[in-house]
């Protein structure tokens, strides 16, 4: 049996060649699997072969094969990468003056360098995401987040990609590359409308970062910062099952 497939380069046949099967146990719990050779008969129809138990290594090996990128080569992680995987990569950056650009109507068209909050960003196949934190320790699972008090970011921490360039290929797993995009681009406008949702800053976003700009704070306030209720480990978990979806 032969199937056609159609991509953007080319059209290519394949011929079916094996198969692997899913036993399931009565509450359609998957208990193993197991690896076939296919033949065909006359009429070219498909006969599933004798099988043998599918290993994990035999199914790395395949995952290997099929879809190189979406395996993890074994790296020794910087300090500041809190998870890496398939799919999904997070990591922290302690509080530290940033470069920032504005433009919009309150602050104008303006640049310079104003003390943030600890950071932490989460991106995923489907979303980018970033928090802030208190203090200057590396984050783990119970770690508080807050929101992250920036223009284009929502309360969810989803980033407005805007104007960005976002990274891709091998640059999609480098923080500095990440970190680039978001800061490099132009904050025009809050996505969080809601008395202190944004901040609790008493004259509001604008007036923050124009002090902060301004240097009126030596460090970022984060007496200021807006609390999710959500710790790093359920955000987390919420944005791989929500890129699994």
């Amino acid at each position: 049996m032969t199937i056609s497939v159609s991509t953007f380069s080319s059209s290519q046949s394949y011929r079916l060649s094996s198969a692997i099967l899913v036993y399931q146990d009565a509450s359609r719990n998957p208990a193993f699997a197991s690896v076939h050779d296919v033949s065909t008969d006359d009429a070219d129809k498909p006969i599933i072969q004798a099988g043998v138990p599918a290993s994990k290594s035999g199914l790395m090996s395949l995952m290997r094969i099929l879809d190189p990128k979406a395996m993890v080569r074994p790296a020794l992680k910087p300090p500041h990468v809190l998870a890496e995987g398939p799919g999904f990569f997070v990591w922290f950056s302690k509080p530290q003056p940033r470069q920032v650009w504005f433009d919009c109507k309150e602050l104008g068209a303006r640049t310079g360098r104003a003390p943030c909050p600890g950071l932490i960003f989460i991106v995923t196949n489907k979303t980018w995401k970033i928090f802030a934190y208190k203090g200057r320790q590396r984050p783990d699972a119970d770690t508080s987040l807050f929101v992250a008090p920036f223009f284009n970011v929502w309360n969810t921490g989803n980033i407005c990609v805007g104007n960005a360039r976002l990274p891709k290929g091998d640059m999609a797993y480098q923080s500095e590359a990440w970190e680039e995009a978001f800061f490099r681009s132009y904050f025009t406008h809050p996505n969080i409308h809601t008395a202190k949702g944004l901040t609790r800053y008493r004259a509001g976003p604008f007036a923050l970062w124009r002090d902060l700009l301004d240097g009126r704070f030596a460090r970022f306030p984060t007496r200021t910062l807006v609390p999710t209720g959500k710790t790093l480990i359920e955000t987390f978990e919420a944005a791989v099952l929500e890129a699994e979806a």
